[in-house]
């Protein structure tokens, strides 16, 4: 770890310990899901104890040397638990301190179980019934595989009409952070946004004292360049009610730089200030294994991860990244301050299983000072 982020992280920590939560309100949409993380068996030995396939390279070359035979895989569930982006992001600022209303697919017509296990902190709308994900975990990287089922036919006149549009426009009033994340998983997400800056934010939205809108378009392999161009455009609308940030993994900056037409540079500061710029963002951040870099017109930063060698789990490190971050903008921390602490909550949650409460973050940083 650099000799940067040392010098900063004992008085960063102070000034943690010391900030009050007042008025930081969160709406947050709009998956919700439930995680079965699971590894893989590659084998079992002479006591018929498992063995683990321990990297994904490891577990594609078993799969590519499979070719034109069949096969059947031992799977072993490590935990049973609440998933999708908002959710774990929700939870994650809950954690954290910050009351979030958080609107999405909990289950119908009852919230289901699992999702009462959140921060007390969020309060839950449903808007639809939920899926399961179930993600396979190696040491180096996850895969997630899911039906997306009931995410493909959500749309905004659903979401009007179970949830009220005179309901929706009280759960985003007033919030001082408003964060739409998995856009490329919810196949309507583009009209679902449309329709909150056509019905919502037009009524209840002030336009001085702009709040925060923050979106991570999650993993966009799946969808054409041009959907991700269209979800694109919507980005500079949401900059007339809003201070506007978006947090990309380096898969995900990738994918939207050559739907964008950005080549990729070596220079990793020329890359994220043009992919910052093409996207129309005021803060634009990449998170990645080793480190985090960000953007915000002025200033560009790069931070060191607190990686992990031996980590509890993987799957929503990315949602905790994002919720340190925002809870950074909510208590405005400079930019190299906000990828400390986003780091720092991703990675004791990867560390731990657990979304750090201010007080565990603060120990946390500490113990790497």
């Amino acid at each position: 770890m650099n000799k940067k982020i040392i010098d900063t992280i004992h008085e960063l920590a102070g000034r943690l310990k010391s900030r009050r939560v007042t008025g930081m309100d969160a709406f947050l949409g709009f998956d919700a899901c439930i995680d079965v993380l699971v590894r893989v068996v590659s084998e079992r030995d002479d006591n018929n104890s498992p063995l683990f396939f321990k990297n994904s390279s490891q577990f594609g070359e078993f799969l590519v040397n499979l070719d034109n035979h069949s096969c059947g895989l031992e799977l072993q569930t490590k935990l049973s638990k609440i998933g999708g982006n908002m959710v774990i992001m929700g939870n994650a600022l809950g954690n954290l301190g910050v009351r979030s209303d958080c609107l999405g697919t909990f289950g119908l017509p009852e919230i289901l179980p699992v999702f009462h296990s959140m921060s007390k902190n969020c309060s839950l709308v449903s808007i639809g019934d939920t899926i399961t994900a179930t993600a396979l975990e190696f040491s180096d990287s996850k895969v997630i595989m899911f039906d997306p089922g009931p995410y493909v036919n959500l749309g905004w006149e659903d979401i009007k009409n179970i949830a009220g549009l005179e309901k929706i426009k009280q759960l985003v009033s007033g919030k001082k952070l408003i964060s739409f994340v998995n856009w490329s998983e919810i196949e309507n997400s583009t009209l679902i946004w449309n329709g909150f800056l056509n019905e919502i934010f037009p009524d209840v939205i002030p336009k001085k004292n702009k709040p925060i809108f923050f979106t991570d378009f999650s993993d966009c392999s799946r969808r054409s360049a041009a959907d991700i161009r269209s979800a694109i455009e919507l980005i500079g609308m949401f900059r007339e009610y809003f201070r506007v940030a978006v947090s990309l993994n380096e898969n995900e900056s990738n994918l939207i730089a050559s739907a964008l037409g950005i080549d990729a540079s070596p220079d990793e500061e020329d890359f994220v200030k043009r992919l910052c710029n093409a996207v129309s963002t005021d803060i634009l951040a990449v998170h990645r294994l080793k480190d985090a870099l960000a953007y915000d017109g002025e200033h560009f930063e790069k931070c060191d991860t607190f990686l992990c060698e031996h980590p509890a789990i993987l799957t929503g490190g990315g949602d905790n990244f994002n919720a340190g971050f925002c809870f950074s903008l909510l208590n405005e921390l400079n930019l190299f301050d906000s990828l400390i602490v986003a780091n720092a909550v991703s990675g004791s949650y990867v560390k731990t299983g657990i979304s750090p409460d201010v007080e565990s973050l603060v120990a946390f940083l500490l113990n790497h000072y």
